[in-house]
């Protein structure tokens, strides 16, 4: 009889062949529908019946289908080195996504009118973006065969948007011209209420609403009321507790809702109380007083570029050299520096990162007020949890010693880094162990024995990615005046 860890090694083994297998698998099936695409004549409606049968041949809606057929047509036209990964099942389909949305930035800029030079403008532009785009594939494939897709795509938003035709500054103005609130109606009595907001507007919201979730579940502020309506249709009562005497005590019994549950009884509780009437404000002030966060990465460059624009001084303590990045929102990835100007004048401290330009990773912080600076270098170093494939922030997330303190470890940049508070308790009960080498890297080592690396973030990706790509004899001469590069 075979003994439980080799059972179980095998079981892990089982599942990584399984899981290359799907990958091969979805790669095929890709291939499949874009060939059979290529062979649909007729005009639209010609193509709406293929996708038509396409959907009832794998199980799935029209629209997946054709979102499935958009991918596929990209990886086997424009990105077939990401394609050939997929078909060897060294990175996933979602990883494939992740880069193909990314590199939707790259574009050509479409010429106004129809005369000859206009077209040719258009083609010579047409074959600008083809370029950018190799270029790009070959920097993100470097951390796509690493990175889980969750952390690779802020990484693939920066590389992309390095070789972007239009700067963010102008494509996140456009956005944010069409911002909306819609209603999309769903089945069982129930809709989604979607807002097309800028980033920066949407995550603080989310994480605003997150906060009072977990601040219901602690006990620290009241819960919001639940929704008129919910349930068998008739008001709920509050829950009770009950004593043991099978009385009633009166008091109100922990809160049972789910988080998701309470972001959204907190969202419509903020939202539908009546701002102009003080009285009703008050009596519905669940998590009012509580301020989303969101985390800005601002280089010299940056910095540089609101002070040239809007005036100022600043005052720094090194004479570190200004870079190319402006501004990136962790998480998602860059946006116009401009869009948040009143949250970095709003913030009376910053810290200042210094970072190696060959490797990406934090050399040493600083700041103005020079105070934690081992937690500010722990908060640039890791960004976010160092579990493999974590990715919650570094403000929901716990400075863990990586040897234990009572077991000698020395509390140090060598042996801190943060760790979310769900893995923090994982490694602290249960099989799975950590060791940090030189340099920040986290050596995990999982029950069945397999070991995980977690490397610090790259902060500058696309210094790394360009040492990997491979030279290629181009030229960039665009007939109209490019603009300025962007490194993200």
């Amino acid at each position: 009889m075979k003994a439980k860890p080799q059972i179980r090694d095998e079981a892990i083994t089982g599942l990584e062949d399984a899981t290359r297998n799907i990958r091969v698998a979805e790669a095929t099936r890709l291939e499949h529908l874009a060939r059979g695409y290529g062979a649909v004549t007729g005009g639209d409606m010609a193509t709406r019946a293929y996708i038509t049968e396409a959907a009832l041949a794998l199980g799935v809606s029209e629209p997946r289908v054709a979102s499935m057929l958009g991918l596929a047509v990209f990886l086997t036209d424009t990105y077939r080195d990401t394609h050939a990964l997929v078909r060897t099942g060294e990175i996933s389909l979602r990883h494939a996504e992740i880069i193909t949305d990314a590199g939707m930035v790259i574009t050509n800029v479409t010429a106004a009118g129809v005369d000859q030079a206009a077209i040719a403008l258009a083609l010579e532009q047409d074959e600008l973006a083809e370029q950018r785009r190799h270029a790009y594939e070959q920097e993100v494939l470097v951390y796509a065969r690493e990175l889980t897709p969750n952390r690779l795509r802020p990484v693939a938003k920066r590389l992309a948007e390095r070789w972007a035709v239009e700067p963010i500054e102008v494509r996140q103005a456009r956005e944010a011209k069409k911002r909306r609130v819609t209603v999309v109606q769903l089945g069982e009595g129930m809709a989604e209420l979607r807002a097309y907001l800028p980033a920066v507007q949407a995550l603080g919201l989310y994480d605003h609403l997150t906060r009072v979730g977990r601040a219901v579940k602690r006990g620290l502020i009241p819960a919001p009321a639940r929704p008129e309506g919910l349930g068998l249709g008739a008001e709920q009562p509050e829950p009770t507790v009950i004593d043991a005497d099978g009385t009633g005590s009166g008091a109100e019994a922990p809160d049972t809702r789910g988080l998701d549950e309470l972001r959204a009884d907190a969202f419509y509780a903020l939202l539908s109380r009546d701002p102009f009437d003080a009285a009703e404000a008050a009596a519905h002030s669940t998590g009012a007083e509580l301020q989303g966060r969101v985390q800005l990465v601002l280089t010299a460059a940056g910095v540089d570029a609101l002070l040239n624009t809007h005036g100022g001084t600043i005052t720094r303590d090194s004479n570190t050299p200004a870079g190319d990045v402006k501004c990136e929102l962790k998480g998602y990835g860059p946006i116009d520096i401009e869009s948040v100007r009143p949250l970095i004048a709003g913030r009376q401290q910053w810290d200042l990162v210094t970072v190696c330009t060959h490797t990406g990773t934090v050399i040493r912080t600083d700041t103005y007020r020079p105070n934690k600076s081992q937690e500010r270098f722990l908060v640039a170093r890791d960004g976010h949890c160092r579990f493999p494939g974590c990715v919650s922030p570094v403000y929901r997330s716990e400075i863990d010693h990586t040897i234990d303190a009572a077991l000698g470890g020395h509390t140090a940049t060598d042996n801190l880094a943060h760790l979310c508070r769900s893995h923090h308790t994982l490694k602290g009960n249960s099989d799975w162990t950590v060791r940090q080498l030189a340099g920040g890297v986290l050596e995990w080592t999982a029950p069945s024995g397999r070991i995980h690396i977690d490397r610090p973030r790259d902060l500058l990706p696309e210094h790394r990615a360009s040492r990997h790509t491979p030279k290629r004899k181009v030229r960039f001469q665009p007939t109209v005046r490019e603009p300025e590069v962007h490194p993200f």
